[in-house]
């Protein structure tokens, strides 16, 4: 099809490289260079000028670039909106998630979607903020909701709910009996912490960075990969940790743990909805978006 021709012409000419472009389309440099070969001979003229090892464009080569991005333009929205028809009709949405919103947030959400879209099937991953961005860079899931702004420019984002870092200890803890607390005051503690590339984890160690504290202050004993484990650790006496604000309210209203005001610690996390800019249009998505809504 003559669409990835138009692709390789205009990846050469954006990278102005063969082999960049023959590494991003996993081809040889050869195959690029008959692709190329193939476009001139269909308009039957030459596209590039080549001027000192430098490739230019000729003067109908920048017209054919020129248009050749509006019908990639085109070709790529068509391609969302049959897919966006597919989906609705396989009624499949496939999510990623962090811990905390897997656990407090998502079944709301997914329980107002499931009015909005009769027969929904739902497929979610769950795993730190980190690898659940990597999910959606690969196109492996239609959305993903995290604990930290994905920095990709080719996602859609859009803030879901504003939560707070809060401090769990266990009961009897002597914490429990100061007026005050500082986050001083915890170096003399047992401390647990999320594993690399959680949101938590991050939002601690932020929290920690803006007292002019590091992690390497504290007495970190353990490294837990979900808010669950975290709390069941402190439930059982083996330390105190930070956790989201939201997962903190249901485990001390379920008497498991007790929660202590840190004083001067005012750290507020977000938690984001992502998906690809391309996919803005997806029925889908937009329902979820409205449900999300509705749920928070």
């Amino acid at each position: 099809m003559k669409i990835e021709k138009l692709k390789i012409f205009i990846t050469l000419v954006d990278l102005e490289s063969y082999s960049l472009t023959a590494d991003k389309f996993e081809i040889s440099q050869p195959a690029v260079s008959m692709q190329i070969k193939s476009l001139e001979e269909y308009f039957a003229t030459k596209l590039f000028q080549k001027e000192k090892g430098q490739i230019n464009l000729s003067p109908a080569g920048k017209i054919v670039y020129q248009e050749a991005k509006k019908i990639i333009k085109r070709w790529s929205y068509l391609e969302q909106k049959v897919e966006s028809k597919k989906n609705m009709k396989l009624k499949k949405l496939k999510i990623a998630s962090s811990t905390i919103p897997s656990e407090y947030l998502l079944p709301d959400i997914i329980s107002n979607l499931n009015k909005l879209i009769v027969d929904l099937k739902t497929e979610v991953s769950v795993g730190d903020s980190r690898s659940m961005i990597k999910l959606l860079e690969a196109d492996e899931v239609d959305l993903i909701i995290v604990g930290s702004k994905p920095e990709n420019n080719r996602f859609k984002k859009l803030k879901l709910y504003d939560d707070s870092l809060s401090l769990i200890v266990p009961s009897g803890n002597k914490l429990l009996k100061k007026e005050k607390v500082f986050l001083s005051d915890l170096q003399a503690e047992n401390l647990l912490i999320r594993e690399v590339g959680s949101g938590t984890r991050k939002a601690t160690l932020f929290a920690f960075e803006e007292a002019q504290l590091k992690l390497e202050d504290f007495n970190v004993i353990s490294q837990l990969g979900s808010t669950e484990a975290i709390i069941s650790a402190v439930e059982s006496g083996l330390g105190i940790s930070f956790i989201s604000q939201v997962a903190a309210q249901k485990a001390t209203t379920c008497g498991r743990v007790k929660e202590i005001k840190i004083q001067n610690l005012n750290y507020l996390r977000d938690f984001y909805l992502a998906y690809n800019q391309n996919r803005q249009d997806d029925l889908l998505i937009k329902q979820f978006i409205k449900a999300a809504k509705q749920s928070l």
